[in-house]
């Protein structure tokens, strides 16, 4: 029997989670939850990287619920993906999971440590599994640097370098400084990617620093270093002008006894003493690989291919202490009736 998942939020990344379903043959897309009529949504909905998409004849099918109270009433799902705004995040959560479906939630967790706790807590409570869309641990080359990380064939890793740079959004609501406040920002929205894989690689930060901090609301790049017992890792990113300016990730890992470099996706050179190797990853979709890797943890109940809620907390806790210290205006998130 298929897994049923519902996915709530049907813009880009929503799109781009029911395209993945429709051709995952564990998984039956059971419903579309958005205010908005998915076929519309398709003609109006961009993002900033290519993805898999959908067509209208392909949800032509699919059931259409305008509220998540609605969906939990009449889907009869097994999970559901969550790909709403961020402040929007906890209480479809939480929703979901008292309902007694699974959840994947898409990246940032929140931006408050008392909801991504709750959350975890929630889950736990009810036994359902929790994941959260770090999808870049499921890219090929990000995962080539941490396994040669793993593997020591180019001795310790000395210093680390990402970066995560697009223009400023054009899609979602970028030009409202509400809906930018809400979000999180740049820090929150895009560098934590960043944030996130070093944390996955090399283990919990035993400090951050703020190297620098340009421009304020929506026009934000961020730089920072995160110190680990063995190695630093330089963290840079975030919105620039003008909107159109393409969107680009890279790394440079500096080893021992050789550098791993990654300007375009799917690519790294390795530059050794001896020789230069070009590694160029066969296509893939990773974030097809990641929405199957949760279905398979909810069929096989094996958690260690996602990124789970408790994990993801600790990302959070790394973007807060960096806003922190930079002064960002972080919403004053009051305490919920948690019964």
């Amino acid at each position: 029997m298929k897994t049923r998942v519902i996915v709530i939020g049907f813009g880009f990344m929503g799109q781009t989670h029911v395209g993945s379903l429709l051709n995952m043959p564990d998984a039956e897309l059971a419903g579309i939850v958005d205010p908005v009529d998915p076929k519309e949504r398709l003609t109006t909905i961009t993002g900033n990287c290519a993805t898999e998409r959908v067509s209208p004849e392909e949800i032509g099918a699919i059931r259409h619920f305008r509220s998540l109270e609605e969906a939990l009433q009449a889907s009869y799902s097994d999970a559901a993906i969550i790909a709403l705004p961020t402040k929007l995040h906890y209480d479809a959560v939480i929703q979901c999971l008292k309902a007694g479906l699974h959840v994947m939630v898409e990246k940032p967790f929140a931006i408050s440590l008392m909801e991504c706790d709750h959350m975890v807590r929630t889950a736990e409570e009810t036994d359902k599994l929790l994941a959260v869309g770090y999808v870049v641990r499921r890219m090929k080359e990000y995962q080539f640097l941490k396994q040669t990380i793993e593997s020591g064939r180019l001795g310790n890793l000395k210093y680390l370098k990402m970066t995560r740079i697009t223009g400023i959004p054009n899609w979602g609501n970028w030009n409202d400084p509400e809906f930018i406040r809400t979000s999180g920002g740049s820090l929150f929205d895009l560098v934590s990617h960043d944030i996130d894989f070093a944390r996955f690689c090399l283990g919990e930060p035993e400090k951050i620093e703020v190297i620098k901090n340009l421009g304020g609301g929506q026009f934000k790049m961020i730089s920072s270093i995160m110190r680990f017992r063995e190695t630093d890792a330089v963290i840079e990113g975030g919105f620039v002008t003008p909107a159109g300016h393409p969107f680009s990730r890279t790394y440079a890992a500096y080893f021992e006894n050789g550098t791993l470099v990654s300007s375009t996706p799917g690519k790294v050179t390795e530059y050794r003493n001896d020789k230069t190797v070009e590694h160029d990853f066969l296509p893939d979709n990773p974030y097809f690989t990641e929405a199957e890797d949760f279905i398979r943890a909810i069929r096989t109940g094996d958690a260690s291919r996602i990124c789970t809620g408790r994990d993801a907390r600790e990302t959070i806790e790394c973007c807060t202490r960096i806003a922190e210290a930079i002064g960002y205006p972080l919403p004053e998130m009051k305490e919920r009736n948690l019964l």
